[in-house]
């Protein structure tokens, strides 16, 4: 049995330690930030999604999550009790879990996981779930335009970050073209619109339309 410390710093190995040409989701590189002892965030910024990993010592387990922009909470309740009709039935499914999370009911998908049998395989059977959960969401519920744009501004961060950390406007071009898989000319038009226009450029926060 590992302990939460244990298991995040091995979970954070194997994604931070991966190549752009994986097999495996777990073994892509993934960018990782210790939230606080007991939580990660992880997002991969070819399907920039943030997955929060959040580990209970005393429940010997990790939940990694992935929360969706799409809030039940005014719905009448006609089309509540068919969403809530919808997620259940969506639940039959192994590992993933389908559910409400904030003020707002937002949908999110969970991954439960056992720290007592915590692997690489299993890990990476737990991302390939909260991806397709998150695709079943999209699907079910028609927001593919709130999901991508959600995706959009996760990367225009991902890339304002590194901006900032003194990344060069090439070296992130070829960010965007070797690890997004971006062409040139799109990885290019994305950073314009994100106001990068030269090395020295800053004040970024545009949304990117990609």
């Amino acid at each position: 049995m590992a302990s939460c410390n244990e298991a995040l710093k091995m979970i954070k190995e194997w994604l931070t330690q991966g190549t752009p040409d994986a097999q495996n989701l777990v073994d892509f590189p993934w960018e990782v930030e210790a939230i606080d002892k007991n939580t990660l965030k992880a997002v991969h910024p070819r399907f920039p999604v943030e997955i929060d990993i959040l580990c209970s010592d005393e429940a010997k387990s990790i939940r990694a999550t992935v929360l969706t922009p799409l809030e039940t909470i005014n719905l009448d309740n006609a089309s509540c009790v068919k969403l809530y009709r919808k997620l259940l039935r969506l639940n039959n499914m192994p590992l993933a879990k389908y559910l409400l999370y904030g003020d707002e009911d937002s949908i999110g998908v969970a991954v439960d996981l056992s720290t007592f049998t915590l692997g690489k395989k299993e890990f990476n059977d737990a991302l390939a779930f909260l991806i397709s959960g998150l695709v079943t969401v999209t699907k079910e519920f028609g927001v593919e335009e709130a999901i991508y744009m959600e995706m959009a501004e996760e990367l225009a961060k991902l890339v304002a970050r590194h901006f900032e950390e003194g990344w060069s406007r090439d070296k992130l071009i070829d960010y965007l073209v070797d690890i997004v898989g971006m062409k040139k000319e799109e990885a290019e038009e994305f950073l314009r619109n994100i106001g990068i226009k030269s090395d020295k450029t800053r004040g970024l926060g545009v949304t990117p339309t990609m």
